[in-house]
């Protein structure tokens, strides 16, 4: 088989047009009248204008061919050899992308199959002396014979990863580039989504991209999370589809194994599923969609937290909005009449929010009460100006404060205001800088501050809902009070720097406590960005890889191979043809002049 690195030099070859006209042009002879006095000689006239026609028959086929060698050599073929040829030893770094993504089926077959097939051909191209780089999802370069790759394959399914594709690159790069072999390169076989291409330095090696098959239509969950994340004992899910193409498909949640909300939506939609949990506790729940070409993307695990509504205490110096704001959400079902968690300006004992006191001279005696206590905090100088609010206080993120205490002290701190401690835990005590009055904040006039009230209460002052949001295989760090994950085999502890690396099964997970009492959950789902399927161009491929790497589609990549090594390059062969061609052409025409003259 014979290809051209340059095809569109060929274009050339209507030169070869040329030696043709010009041949037609000089046989339009003038009329010749033949006197008696010469007709002895035209025998020996028509044995020279025999050898005058074959000689210029032979001028006209060298001199096109001297053009078409010349537009041939430029355009420089190649002449593909047997499979079995050999090719100079070389270091070749495969990267098979096996993430979510490849689950997708196209033309009844999945993603995948169709990957391990094209690898399986890379496989068979590789001979004694080349070292060849196996790169799965995992990003990690293996080193493999081609045997071992082979069973390798065999086994291969799909994770439930992302894979980096621009690191998946480098990292092979960086591993052939190691080699001391004479050719080096990195072929990638891939769905090459467009959102994998990650940044990054340039391979410096050459890289050999397989075009895949356009994707099928798709959309996913894209999230699904419990709002607020304690139930009392309803709530509601939050469920953003994804996926970027697709029509609209159902929507179910299922809580305890039982579908309890249905809705239809598309991709690009956002929409909120109510549930009423049967029991108290930690629930684990699924939102799923209509199965489609990938199914993988099609769930999302998420967990709630169920109990009683929180008993809350009152106090007259928490202030009238405060108090205001705890009656629409005992009127919710959100709290209830009782004292385990107070709201007070001055210090008790138990779980409490503390709000600075209405008159700053009771400032001292508040601090003093929080020293006796052992909190680690107390209240600084009372300043103003203008702050905005941020940390974990949910809705109310951006509100404006112009009036607070400056906290000093250490413990964990829950929210700034202007880069300063404003909301800060002391044991079982949650201090706030502001008091919740307009004076001080916009907040208690504002659409945020119910539920404000309502994750300080029911989540941070009565007991976190710690849910811990990880892909599959990726290291967290769970909240303090958890000492061990439950999996399916058993518990397993945290170790000494207290990170777990997360399942790869997406699901939920509960983190336990020192007692064996559930503190929190890992809700572990795929990356939402292996949803986005189109894949990337051209242009995108040599942007992450480099100028000199190339997307080829089969015939393509299985000539650029093993950097074009079984292949003759016949350039050189062609310009020898034509200088052999030209020179026989000069010793013609320097005949036919003298045949003409009537030189011996």
């Amino acid at each position: 088989m014979i290809g051209f690195l340059q095809p569109l030099v060929l274009l050339g070859l209507a030169a070869a047009a040329i030696p043709p006209l010009l041949h037609l042009l000089g046989r339009r002879l003038p009329p010749t009248v033949v006197f008696p006095a010469v007709r002895y000689l035209t025998t020996t006239e028509r044995e020279q204008s025999r050898r005058l026609k074959l000689r210029n028959l032979l001028l006209l086929f060298l001199r096109t061919a001297i053009i078409v060698c010349i537009v041939l050599a430029a355009a420089r073929p190649v002449a593909r050899g047997p499979v079995g040829s050999g090719h100079p030893p070389t270091a070749v770094g495969l990267v098979l992308d096996n993430s979510l993504s490849a689950g997708a089926v196209v033309g009844g077959r999945r993603v995948l199959d169709l990957l391990v097939e094209r690898a399986r051909r890379v496989l068979e191209r590789t001979a004694t002396g080349d070292q060849l780089w196996l790169v799965l999802a995992d990003g990690i370069p293996r080193r493999l014979s081609p045997a071992e790759a082979r069973a390798l394959l065999d086994s291969l399914g799909s994770w439930p990863v992302r894979l980096d594709l621009g690191g998946a690159v480098r990292a092979a790069a960086a591993a052939v580039a190691s080699e001391a072999l004479a050719g080096r390169e990195v072929v990638v076989v891939s769905d090459l989504q467009a959102t994998a291409l990650s940044p990054g330095a340039e391979p410096s090696v050459r890289v050999l991209v397989w075009e895949p098959a356009p994707p099928p239509p798709n959309r996913s969950v894209d999230s699904a999370a419990a709002e607020p994340a304690v139930w009392s004992p309803d709530g509601t899910v939050v469920v953003a589809v994804g996926g970027g193409t697709g029509g609209q498909a159902a929507v179910r949640l299922t809580l305890d194994g039982r579908v309890v909300a249905r809705a239809v939506a598309a991709p690009g939609d956002q929409v909120a599923l109510p549930a009423s949990a049967v029991r108290r506790g930690w629930l684990a729940g699924l939102v799923e969609l209509d199965p489609d070409e990938l199914s993988a993307d099609d769930r999302w695990w998420f967990t709630a937290l169920v109990r009683e509504p929180t008993p809350v205490t009152v106090a007259p110096g928490a202030g009238r909005f405060v108090r205001e704001g705890v009656g629409v959400l005992r009127a919710g079902g959100r709290v209830r009449e009782g004292p385990d968690v107070v709201l007070a300006d001055r210090l008790t004992s138990g779980a409490m929010v503390l709000f600075p006191p209405a008159d700053p001279s009771l400032a001292g005696a508040v601090n003093r009460a929080l020293a006796d206590a052992g909190l680690g905090w107390r209240l600084g100088e009372l300043v103003e100006g203008e702050w905005q609010l941020d940390g974990a206080v949910g809705a109310a993120r951006g509100a404006t404060i112009v009036r607070r205490y400056r906290l000093v002290g250490s413990g964990p701190v829950l929210a700034t205001a202007g880069g300063e401690p404003w909301m800060v835990r002391g044991g079982e005590h949650v201090i706030v800088a502001s008091r919740m009055e307009d004076e001080w904040t916009d907040l208690p006039v504002s659409a945020a501050f119910i539920p404000f009230l309502d994750l300080m209460i029911n989540r941070i002052t009565a007991g976190e809902a710690w849910v811990v949001s990880a892909r599959p295989g990726e290291v967290v760090v769970p909240p303090a009070g958890a000492e061990a994950l439950l999996l399916p085999g058993g518990p397993i502890g945290l170790a000494g720097d207290r990170r777990l690396v997360a399942p790869l099964a997406p699901g939920v997970y509960f983190l336990t406590g020192a007692r064996g009492d559930t503190v929190g959950a890992v809700a572990v789902n795929h990356d939402r960005r292996e949803s986005r399927l189109a894949p990337a161009d051209a242009r995108a491929v040599r942007a992450a890889f480099g100028p000199h790497s190339l997307l080829l589609t089969d015939r393509a990549m299985d000539r650029e191979l093993f950097t074009g090594a079984r292949r003759a390059d016949l350039t050189g062969l062609l310009i020898a043809a034509a200088l052999v061609a030209a020179l026989i052409e000069l010793v013609l025409a320097t005949a036919g002049r003298r045949l003409k003259a009537g030189e011996p």
